[in-house]
C-alpha cells in the first residue's frame, strides 16, 4: 500500500502549496487610481430569470460608472423575464432589449445569445454577465481599470458566492476546493501556458477591440462551458488575461438546491480537467480515500497529519472564497461525498452524450 500512500502525500502536498500561494498572492479585484471613460456594453443573457434579472439591473443603475449602456437579450423565456425587460427599458433609455431567435444549429444558447449581444452593442469594452449575480456600485469602475492598468484583452471574475440550503453548502464550495488547491491563480496572466487557466461565465469583460476582430464566443459556439475555452484561446492568441476573486463587488447565488447543483456542475466537471475523464478519476480517488492509504501503507500517525494537512488546506480556500470556516470544515465530509455523486453523475450523463440545462437538452463538448 505504500505506492498509493507517497503519491497520497505528494498529491496533498502540492495542493496545500497551491493553496497557500492563492491566499498569500490575495488574487482580488484592487482599487485603481485611474480612471476610464470609455463607454462600456453590459451584455446580458437571460432565459426565465423574471426573479433574479431585477437585482442585477437595480445594481447596474446604482453603478459610479456613467459611460454604459445596457443590452439584454431574451433567449425565449417562457416566464415573465419580457416584463422585467419591458419594465426597466421603459424608464431608463440605456437599456435595450433584443428579442430572442430560434437556436441556429450548433450553436448552445448561453454562445448564441452573447454572440447576438455583441453584434448590437457599441462599447469600448463588453462586460457578460450572468442574470443571477448582484453587484456593487464600483465594479464597473475598478473592473475597467484593471483591465486596462493591466493591458488585459479579458478579465473574469469568480463572484462571491451565497449559500442559503443545506444542499447548496455541500455542493457549491466544491468549485473553488478544486480550483483553489490545483492552479495558483496569479499564474494566469503571467503564463501565456493555454492550460494554466480558469475563467467564470458569470463576469467576463474583454476589450471590444480583440472581441470584434475574433468573435470569441462564435468560436466556441456548441461548447456548453465556454468560459474556459474562451480563456484559453485568448492565451493562445498571445493576448493577455487575468481572473481574479470577488472580494464582494459581485455576488452570485449560483444553485438553490442539491440538485441544482449537481446538475450543474455535471456540465463542466471533466472541463476542469482538461476533459479527461482519467484525470477525474485519479484527482477523485487520492483525495477521497488518500488518508487511508496513508493510514494502511505508513502508519496511523502520519494519516492523522495527512488529515490535519487537508483539513488546514480546506481552510485556506474556505478564507479565500470567503465562506464560514467553522461550519463548512463540519460539512467537509459531506462536500466529499457530493464531489463523489456529482462525478457519478457526470459519467453517466458523458456516457449517454447528453445532459439539459433550462429546459434544453445539451452535449458534452468539453
Amino acid at each position: 500500500m505504500i505506492w498509493l500512500a507517497l503519491p497520497s502525500l505528494i498529491i496533498l502536498a502540492v495542493r496545500f502549496t497551491v493553496a497557500m500561494v492563492n491566499l498569500l498572492s490575495r488574487p482580488f479585484l484592487k482599487r485603481s487610481s485611474s480612471e476610464v471613460r470609455a463607454m462600456v456594453s453590459v451584455l446580458i443573457p437571460v432565459r426565465n430569470e423574471e426573479h433574479t434579472l431585477p437585482a442585477l439591473l437595480d445594481g447596474l443603475l446604482e453603478q459610479e460608472y456613467d459611460a454604459m449602456e445596457i443590452l439584454i437579450y431574451n433567449d425565449e423565456s417562457t416566464d415573465g423575464t419580457q416584463d422585467v425587460i419591458d419594465s426597466y427599458a421603459g424608464r431608463h433609455a440605456h437599456i435595450r432589449s433584443l428579442e430572442g431567435c430560434q437556436l441556429p444549429e450548433g450553436w448552445s444558447g448561453k454562445n448564441h445569445a452573447c454572440h447576438q449581444l455583441s453584434m448590437e452593442a457599441r462599447g469600448t469594452y463588453f462586460l457578460y454577465l450572468d442574470a443571477d449575480v448582484e453587484v456593487r456600485p464600483d465594479l464597473v469602475s475598478r473592473s475597467v481599470s484593471y483591465l486596462r492598468d493591466h493591458d488585459l484583452v479579458l478579465l473574469s471574475l469568480f463572484p462571491k458566492q451565497l449559500m442559503h440550503s443545506f444542499g447548496e453548502r455541500l455542493t457549491v464550495p466544491v468549485m473553488h476546493w478544486i480550483l483553489l488547491s490545483l492552479l495558483p491563480l496569479r499564474l494566469i496572466r503571467r503564463s501565456h501556458y493555454p492550460a494554466l487557466s480558469a475563467a467564470n461565465g458569470q463576469f467576463m469583460l474583454f476589450r471590444a477591440r480583440e472581441y470584434r476582430q475574433h468573435r470569441f464566443h462564435r468560436l466556441v459556439k456548441g461548447i456548453n462551458v465556454e468560459d474556459i475555452h474562451i480563456i484559453r484561446k485568448v492565451k493562445q492568441m498571445g493576448y493577455l488575461a487575468d481572473t481574479l476573486l470577488s472580494g464582494g463587488e459581485i455576488s452570485c447565488r449560483m444553485y438553490r438546491s442539491f440538485q441544482e447543483g449537481v446538475k450543474g456542475f455535471t456540465r463542466s466537471m471533466f472541463t476542469f480537467f482538461g476533459g479527461s475523464g482519467v484525470t477525474v478519476l485519479i484527482f477523485a480517488l487520492f483525495s477521497t480515500f488518500g488518508f487511508l492509504f496513508v493510514w494502511l501503507g505508513i502508519s496511523p500517525r502520519v494519516a492523522l497529519i495527512y488529515i490535519c494537512m487537508a483539513m488546514c488546506m480546506r481552510t485556506l480556500i474556505f478564507l479565500l472564497s470567503k465562506q464560514p470556516v467553522l461550519i463548512s470544515l463540519l460539512l467537509s465530509p459531506l462536500m466529499q461525498g457530493s464531489f463523489l455523486w456529482i462525478l457519478v453523475t457526470a459519467f453517466s450523463l458523458r456516457t449517454r452524450g447528453l445532459n439539459t440545462w433550462k429546459g434544453r437538452v445539451i452535449k458534452f463538448k468539453g
